[in-house]
């Protein structure tokens, strides 16, 4: 089987603690590379016996044997960091039995992802013992993307996606799947609205979906959300017939989800009862009586109260979008050097930025602080990927021009790191020393990072270069 993804370019880096951030921008090169699967309980990177620039993380159960068929999840880091879902999710694939198999090639601003996954779905085919009918695909920001790629391209290979923090690959282009969909966003994402229209558009078409919302930013979602979503993968394939139903775990979770549908209905809340009916009626059917939940979801849909509150979150989207469209502009004629007068247009920038990041922090009302924060997020990303864009292609003094005002905008470390890249490959080696340092400062501690940014490859000999590693050592 040969997978073809065409993916654009995708405003989808992550914005979060800046360790995180950083370690998934960078290769792990420090981890050893094995040739064989690791031993069932254990992580290990293997390499593709076909090809050997192709790695990934796996980790198989301590119950795997060859003597069954087992459920595998693909895992698509933006920064082509395979453990650290893999290191993330590992328990719950262990309680529920699935392996993890996280691509550490696929990442933003590649040319070819296909390369990566058909690399990767080769190789676990013909290493491991897989249920034909039980293959998933899941990644986060760009790599939910490539997730929904690599699904959409071949459904009838594929069993269900989850993505985390993006909706669809933007190559789907309208197209209709009837592929299970799980997607999980945090409340301050910037694709927030994004992942609202996705739940939207697969309610009006009847699509198979499950969104769930927990309080956080642009991320992996926490484990007991990954843990709901093999969930729901379970009863899709029950109800499938490509696994043998388990009575006390379906009422165990029909309970839990009727639960969430009262608790709502209590609070007065239409769209999270709208989705808990829609799983109770959608993921249930066939393995429980869901005649009740069905007429209750039925008089939701045309409640006046659920027109409301979509009404409400499309005025949320709507917001967003103008917070964003009213300074993104301004920075694109800023970094393009298109005005008369650049300096009053820096400051009128960081003036905006910094009234936005304000409401994002200490907004009491708590529906503006959350647009805000997602609005504020969603300017910076874009920014700093424009920054990375022209970074690839060599523009240097268009790249430092991005990332200077994001540093001046954010205390975030990317900017400060994004620098030093910038002054590396321009080869001002002092400029790069000094912009590490600042990284440093503002919360970069991770060695790792440094060691394995192939832009600053060519400080490792500089003297200063070593003290600020040396001072990393010490301060563990």
């Amino acid at each position: 089987m040969s997978f073809r993804l065409a993916l654009p370019e995708m405003r989808t880096v992550p914005v979060t603690a800046c360790l995180i951030l950083f370690a998934s921008l960078c290769a792990d090169s420090q981890t050893e590379k094995l040739s064989v699967p690791p031993a069932p309980g254990q992580i290990a990177d293997v390499v593709c016996a076909s090809d050997a620039t192709q790695t990934y993380t796996l980790f198989l159960p301590l119950r795997y044997s060859e003597a069954k068929r087992w459920p595998i999840i693909y895992l698509f880091d933006p920064g082509g960091r395979g453990r650290r879902p893999v290191e993330l999710y590992k328990d719950v694939a262990e309680q529920y039995g699935f392996i993890l198999a996280g691509s550490n090639n696929s990442r933003n601003f590649s040319n070819d992802p296909s390369k990566a996954v058909n690399a990767i779905w080769q190789d676990t085919h013909g290493r491991l013992a897989l249920d034909e009918h039980r293959s998933y695909a899941s990644g986060f920001s760009g790599g939910a993307r490539v997730a929904g790629a690599m699904a959409l391209s071949s459904p009838s290979e594929m069993a269900g996606v989850i993505a985390h923090g993006a909706g669809y690959p933007s190559s789907r282009s309208g197209s209709k799947d009837q592929l299970p969909y799980f997607v999980a966003v945090g409340d301050e994402d910037f694709n927030w609205p994004e992942v609202m229209n996705l739940r939207r558009e697969r309610e009006e078409q009847g699509l198979q979906y499950r969104v769930r919302m927990f309080r956080g930013r642009h991320q992996w979602a926490p484990a007991v959300v990954m843990e709901e979503a093999l969930q729901y993968m379970n009863l899709k394939a029950m109800q499938a017939g490509h696994l043998d139903p388990d009575p006390g775990f379906i009422d165990r979770t029909f309970e839990r989800i009727k639960a969430e549908a009262e608790d709502a209905e209590a609070k007065k809340d239409p769209i999270a009862q709208l989705n808990a009916y829609h799983a109770l009626v959608s993921d249930f059917s066939g393995l429980r009586d869901v005649k009740e939940s069905a007429a209750k979801l039925m008089a939701l849909r045309s409640s006046s109260a659920l027109k409301a509150a979509l009404k409400t979150e499309r005025e949320q989207m709507s917001e967003q979008l103008r917070l964003e469209q009213e300074i993104a502009p301004r920075i694109d004629a800023f970094t393009d050097n298109s005005v008369q007068d650049s300096t009053s247009l820096r400051l009128e920038i960081r003036e905006q930025m910094g009234a936005l990041g304000d409401q994002a922090k200490h907004s009491k009302n708590e529906v503006k602080r959350l647009i805000c924060t997602r609005a504020f997020s969603g300017i910076f990303v874009r920014a700093m990927e424009d920054g990375q864009q022209a970074l690839e292609g060599r523009h240097f003094e268009k790249a430092e021009a991005y990332f200077e005002l994001m540093r001046q905008v954010s205390d975030d470390a990317w900017p400060a790191l994004a620098l030093a890249d910038t002054h590396a490959a321009a080869g001002n080696r002092k400029l790069a020393i000094k912009d590490l340092q600042e990284a440093v400062r503002r919360g970069l501690k991770d060695r790792a990072v440094f060691e394995s940014d192939p832009r600053l490859q060519g400080l490792k000999e500089d003297p200063e270069f070593q003290k600020l590693l040396a001072g990393l050592e010490e301060s563990k």
